[in-house]
């Protein structure tokens, strides 16, 4: 410690003479300029879940002139543990830790889309794919839904001409920006010669980009088929409640509460099955994934362990050890479908590595891509110098103590965006909705006889 210490104090000197030297004692300005990357250096060797592979590492003088965000990048990238997750904001920018492809909820058109060539092979022409449309969004309000094409797009107006062709380099402009107006299609097949081609072209007028709030649990429905009711939530973040922002904001009740009122409305109805589609969830807190948990794990691992939570040696006395939550009205299931993207990580995977643990992997039957592969937490430092440092302070283990375990493979692998059409999340149309249907009536991979 104390090696460390005097290697950062001659850092500093030198930097300082260096200052001095120029003529003019101008050592203000490199305390006024490194400050908080100074702070954030000595928060990172003191709560870093890897600071011990830290020890004796000191940046260049020049890094700690960095922008915070390039700085941290510096100090997790000497932890040799391949982090991705530490990371900062900043007061004076808007930014979205969480952004999902295209899609942020500071500012944004609200939906979120994929660059493709045109799928009726009539043209090399580049379109865009519309994916997922947010609620109360610019988007959804100028009509846009999931599988529409932007073929083009102009000045806003009503009789105004979209004119400019979609390439790569003009993407960013469907991410946020002034209202504009697109040239939408929409995807029809002729049943005898198999060609597809565009059904119809219309005009949408797209609306200015703004604050979208991400509203947590977007979709939920009971189907019944056969007599059995299968339950259907989408998940897109496990919070509490909303952020600090989103409460300036005005929005909606705590996201707590609206969990458990979905969850009553699916006790009530006897549901049998669940599908939980978690193929958008990238943001939550452990507390919210053990909420959830608790209501979809077979009723005998309620008194199981959930998840174990591991510090570095300094915090070891934070580590916990969660049940799972008693006061959840369980489903009492005695299995679940969970529907995964390469968005799905954090809060979303500890959900999935726990009940596999807990009620056995061939009754965890996950659909979808391959996971991001977070199995650590993050927590907010104190802000300090209008920086709000977020570095990784714990594992995130399941109730066997399993941690490290890397990305959750599907038990059925299926890419939405190898399908041509691609129906409303929830619904019979939507590829993964539907795969999962089909297991769990027997007429598909890994469903019941």
């Amino acid at each position: 410690m104390m090696k460390r210490f005097l290697t950062y104090m001659l850092t500093i000197v030198a930097s300082i003479q260096m200052l001095v030297s120029c003529g003019e004692d101008r050592t203000y300005e490199y305390e006024e300029k490194t400050q908080h990357n100074h702070w954030a250096y000595e928060v990172v060797l003191d709560t870093y879940l890897w600071a011990d592979s830290l020890n004796g590492f000191t940046p260049s003088w020049k890094s700690f002139f960095s922008t915070p965000a390039t700085f941290l990048s510096t100090l997790t990238a000497k932890s040799k543990h391949a982090d991705k997750w530490s990371y900062v904001l900043v007061d004076t920018l808007e930014e979205d830790a969480h952004q999902r492809g295209y899609f942020n909820h500071y500012d944004s058109y609200g939906f979120d889309f994929v660059l493709m060539t045109d799928p009726t092979g009539q043209t090399t022409r580049s379109v865009l794919r519309v994916l997922t449309v947010y609620p109360n969004s610019p988007a959804e309000q100028a009509g846009l839904v999931r599988n529409d094409f932007i073929c083009a797009y102009g000045p806003y107006g009503e009789g105004s001409s979209s004119s400019y062709k979609i390439t790569s380099k003009n993407v960013s402009r469907f991410q946020k920006g002034i209202a504009r107006s697109l040239e939408v299609r929409h995807l029809a097949q002729d049943e005898t010669e198999g060609v597809f081609y565009w059904e119809d072209t219309v005009t949408v007028l797209l609306g200015e980009s703004r604050y979208v709030e991400d509203v947590p649990f977007p979709v939920s429905r009971i189907i019944e088929t056969d007599g059995e009711k299968v339950g259907y939530l989408m998940c897109t973040r496990l919070l509490e409640g909303p952020l600090e922002q989103d409460m300036v904001r005005s929005v909606s009740s705590p996201y707590q509460d609206l969990l458990d009122n979905v969850m009553a409305q699916m006790k009530q109805a006897h549901v049998s099955e669940m599908v939980l589609d978690l193929r958008l969830c990238n943001d939550g807190s452990l507390d919210m994934a053990r909420r959830l948990a608790s209501y979809v794990v077979n009723p005998s691992a309620l008194n199981a362990v959930f998840a174990r939570t591991i510090w570095n040696k300094r915090y070891e006395a934070n580590n916990l050890t969660l049940s799972y939550d008693a006061s959840a009205d369980n489903l009492n299931l005695s299995r679940v479908y969970i529907l995964t993207s390469a968005y799905t990580q954090g809060a979303a995977e500890w959900i999935i590595r726990s009940l596999q643990y807990s009620m056995g992997e061939e009754n965890v039957v996950v659909i979808g891509k391959k996971t991001a592969g977070q199995d650590v937490m993050t927590q907010e430092v104190d802000a300090k110098y209008h920086v709000h440092l977020f570095p990784v302070v714990a594992y995130v283990a399941d109730g066997g103590g399993n941690y490290g375990l890397g990305a959750i493979t599907p038990t059925i692998e299926v890419n939405e965006l190898d399908y041509v059409f691609l129906g409303e999340y929830g619904t019979l149309d939507d590829i993964l909705f539907y795969t999962a249907i089909e297991n769990i009536f027997g007429t598909g991979q890994n469903g019941a006889e």
